[in-house]
């Protein structure tokens, strides 16, 4: 059975195999030292919408180019997204449901028709394949293990609290990230930047949160 996995039909199923361990092996050790890989993740999925918005206006002036990528990214990420569920256990299950139903296929298909696809076919295959399971393992888990818990903090909430900045350099218009522990020892990561266009906030920066618009908080320095 293991030497079936090592065949060079299944090579890009194993290669999918090992990357999901390895980011597990991320997620687990993330939660060990409490820095909440997958909130940073999900914050950054979250921000997808801002940075593009600000691309657009920086650099694609002709026929509309940024606007069609900023949609076309902004519907990919909608489309893969489940409610409740981290964007970093999401890959997990895609990754796992690929490379299950890659391994699996190939092995119908040599045992019964005597033959494999090679990886330009089996590739997609499995991604189709496979993605109906990926829905239905996410949203169960969404419904059931990612549900909203009572002790969640509604990001409002987090108006009026210090807030360290945590990676980066945060200047108007320009968002850091930053780090904030909760009343329960829950630490969160979100994007930061001054609401003073002169002021800037560099890293280790302490700073009161003074409101929010769409996926950035604003926020002023605290004075030493």
């Amino acid at each position: 059975m293991l030497e079936y996995l090592f065949e060079p039909y299944n090579t890009p199923f194993l290669y999918a195999f090992y990357f999901m361990l390895g980011i597990m092996s991320l997620e687990i050790l993330s939660l060990l030292a409490g820095l909440g890989l997958s909130e940073i993740i999900d914050n950054l999925f979250d921000a997808t919408d801002v940075g593009l918005d600000v691309e657009a206006d920086a650099d694609f002036d002709i026929e509309g180019d940024a606007d069609v990528q900023s949609s076309f990214i902004s519907k990919y990420i909608a489309w893969i997204k489940v409610k409740n569920v981290p964007m970093l256990i999401l890959l997990i299950i895609f990754l796992a449901s690929f490379s299950i139903t890659g391994f699996i296929g190939q092995s119908l298909l040599n045992r019964f028709a005597d033959f494999t696809l090679p990886s330009l076919f089996a590739v997609p295959a499995a991604m189709i394949l496979g993605f109906p399971a990926y829905k239905y393992i996410a949203k169960a888990l969404g419904e059931n293990l990612f549900r909203e818990e009572t002790t969640a903090l509604l990001e409002k909430s987090f108006i009026g609290e210090v807030a360290e900045i945590n990676i980066g350099t945060a200047r108007k218009g320009l968002p850091a990230e930053a780090k904030f522990k909760d009343k329960f020892g829950q630490l969160h990561y979100f994007l930061v930047e001054p609401e003073d266009e002169d002021d800037e906030f560099v890293l280790g920066t302490k700073v009161e949160l003074t409101g929010k618009e769409q996926n950035t908080f604003k926020a002023i320095r605290i004075k030493q």
